[in-house]
């Protein structure tokens, strides 16, 4: 039987159908693509019986497994779509469907690795993967090129691709480690996002549903999130903005993809736990809480402020440490003063900020950023202040940026002057 196999396969190879088609790249030459004329190539290819097509769709995979070029990609994907078709319609084989099928699978992967990186997109290839192992490699193949993406627009990308991914995988009822798999990337991307662009620390105005206002505790209208300094991780707090009252707070909060949480159990006081999603775009936050006193407070609202803001531009030259160490005067929350800057740990910043009369003493610890020219500080998980060295029309640079407060939810402008 084997040997019948292998002498229809090579009477195949030698017939002048398959001669004809064997030239495909030929077309690179002649239009910039390998087919030319999709028509002329599928009368080729219905011509052919079974086994020759089989063939074509193997040699055609080993031909261009490493194209990159998108025109030349495209043109492919548009003949693997006709070719498949045109199996399934003629009902070949399995191993001659699953080499369509492996020629589009490939095709797809090159795709998505070369074109430019769009989320939305990569979910639509994702998609078109006619296997579980295709899905997978192709999270595998952005997680090893995690570690060279510093643009924080490819990695806000990166996050839709694999929240789709991972949405789509459970879907179909992929394996476990699939769906694992895209976690994993969304978990490894949130790191580098969250010192990169840390939309998710800032002030949020928020309101509850009608259920959620009857159920008889202080409402809150407005949420801080602040990245700690400390072993504290993120602290939360939900506010009654009209009174300055805290009605929520929470230490070691995490934040995953898009998703923020806490939980906070005590002997003593009431448990509760949050979670709540962030729209990385329109910056709207949807979320609940529940407590042993309350089973549901469900909330949604929008970004009032982000650290991101200070962030975002880019530095008018390289600096390093030496451009913060030492006493910078400026202005911080309208009121006037030095804030002086030391550092007696490796990669560790602590400041102090001195009001001009020197009433107000506020200690700060925290990071530097050199590549952005941030410098991000934190006073005892209450006050939050990111300056970032910027350049304004006039050509002068200056840190400017923004302080916010976990404990009233205002925020308002800071601005200091570079070392002399």
């Amino acid at each position: 039987m084997k040997k019948i196999i292998q002498l229809t396969l090579f009477l195949g190879i030698m017939s002048p159908a398959f001669a004809q088609t064997t030239t495909v790249d030929d077309g690179i030459a002649t239009c910039g693509v390998p087919v030319c004329s999709m028509s002329e190539q599928m009368t080729a290819l219905k011509a052919m019986n079974g086994d020759q097509r089989g063939m074509f769709a193997i040699n055609l995979k080993a031909k261009f497994k490493d194209a990159s070029d998108q025109k030349v990609l495209e043109n492919l994907y548009n003949l693997s779509l006709e070719l498949g078709e045109l199996s399934a319609e003629r009902k070949d084989e399995d191993w001659v469907v699953r080499a369509a099928t492996d020629l589009k699978n490939t095709i797809v992967f090159n795709l998505a690795k070369f074109s430019d990186v769009n989320g939305d997109k990569l979910v639509s290839y994702y998609k078109q993967f006619g296997s579980q192992t295709s899905r997978y490699n192709l999270i595998a193949y952005w997680q090893t090129q995690l570690v060279k993406i510093e643009d924080v627009a490819t990695l806000n990308e990166l996050v839709t691709f694999s929240e789709g991914a991972r949405n789509h995988s459970i879907s179909v009822n992929d394996e476990e480690w699939v769906a694992r798999a895209a976690t994993s990337l969304i978990t490894d991307i949130t790191i580098k996002l969250t010192q990169l662009d840390p939309i998710h620390e800032g002030l949020y105005n928020v309101s509850l549903n009608d259920v959620s206002q009857s159920v008889g505790v202080l409402p809150f209208d407005r949420i801080a999130v602040l990245d700690s300094s400390s072993s504290k991780n993120l602290v939360v707090s939900f506010i009654n903005s009209k009174l300055k009252v805290i009605v929520y707070s929470f230490s070691n909060a995490e934040i995953s993809g898009n998703k923020v949480s806490g939980l906070f159990l005590s002997t003593g006081e009431m448990a509760n736990r949050f979670s709540f999603e962030i729209n990385r775009r329109t910056g709207e936050v949807n979320g609940l809480i529940e407590s042993t006193m309350n089973d549901k407070i469900e909330f949604s609202g929008t970004q009032l402020f982000s650290t991101r803001t200070v962030f975002a531009g880019k530095a008018p030259k390289e600096v390093s440490a030496k451009d913060i160490l030492g006493t910078l005067n400026g202005e911080l929350a309208g009121v006037k003063g030095t804030l002086t800057i030391r550092s007696f740990r490796e990669n560790v910043y602590s400041a102090v900020f001195t009001s001009s009369n020197g009433s107000i003493v506020l200690n700060f610890q925290g990071k530097f950023f050199p590549k952005n020219a941030v410098l991000s500080l934190t006073s005892n998980d209450k006050i939050k202040l990111t300056l970032s060295l910027r350049q304004n029309e006039d050509g002068v640079s200056a840190w400017t940026g923004a302080s916010f407060s976990t404990m009233t939810g205002t925020y308002t402008k800071a601005f200091f002057n570079t070392l002399k």
